[in-house]
């Protein structure tokens, strides 16, 4: 038979819900170190490559990095909202 989150003790919840939080903000930190990579690859694509020499297949992948940043960029907010969401709820339940 397994416990709901509500029939654990209030310590146990308190630490699971900090771990999550600890998962949660080491992949914000991962979705943000891969976005700013992501950016300065397409900034170097953008700016090093002459736009006449470019083969077409090149400017559309120049066109997706910019996307896929930005996809990055909103995907890292929505991890710091509930990261703080998270860390509220931590907080509250205390130690």
């Amino acid at each position: 038979m397994t416990r709901s989150s509500s029939a654990l003790p209030p310590g146990e919840n308190t630490a699971d819900l900090a771990k999550t939080l600890e998962k949660n903000k080491r992949a914000a930190e991962t979705v943000h170190e891969v976005a700013e990579d992501l950016s300065v690859v397409h900034t170097v694509l953008e700016s090093e490559v002459p736009k006449e020499t470019l083969h077409p297949d090149v400017g559309q992948a120049i066109e997706q990095t910019d996307q896929l940043k930005d996809k990055l960029e909103a995907a890292e907010e929505k991890l710091k909202a509930v990261n703080e969401a998270l860390e509220q709820q931590v907080a509250s339940k205390g130690p």
